[in-house]
């Protein structure tokens, strides 16, 4: 309440001011000079230029790795649904492999 004298919770005396410090009350607003400006500009647009970038960079990789699974299971349906002579069947599996390791050999691991 405004006309209280203790503090209910402490009970340390409200009639005395708070001291103010020998440099005088802080600013509400602190004000940025134009060098400031440009440098927090600058730093702002580096990070959206390198996030953008590492989203472009990464959802492109994303769509090959996608595509190259597909492909790796579409290879491997052949070789279920195929209904020739087993040598077929052999030469269709071999390339499945040769597949699968050349999309490891590019990925780092199995798509």
């Amino acid at each position: 309440m405004a006309e209280a004298i203790l503090c209910k919770h402490c009970r340390s005396d409200l009639r005395q001011k708070t001291p103010t410090p020998p440099w005088g009350p802080l600013s509400s607003v602190t004000r940025m000079g134009p060098a400031s400006k440009v440098l927090v500009g600058s730093v702002i647009a580096i990070a959206l230029y390198l996030a953008f970038g590492f989203f472009v960079s990464n959802s492109s990789q994303d769509k090959e790795i996608i595509q190259a699974r597909e492909a790796s299971e579409l290879c491997r349906q052949q070789v279920d649904s195929y209904s020739g002579p087993e040598v077929g069947k052999t030469m269709i599996e071999e390339t499945c492999r040769k597949l699968e390791d050349e999309l490891r050999k590019g990925f780092g691991h199995a798509p």
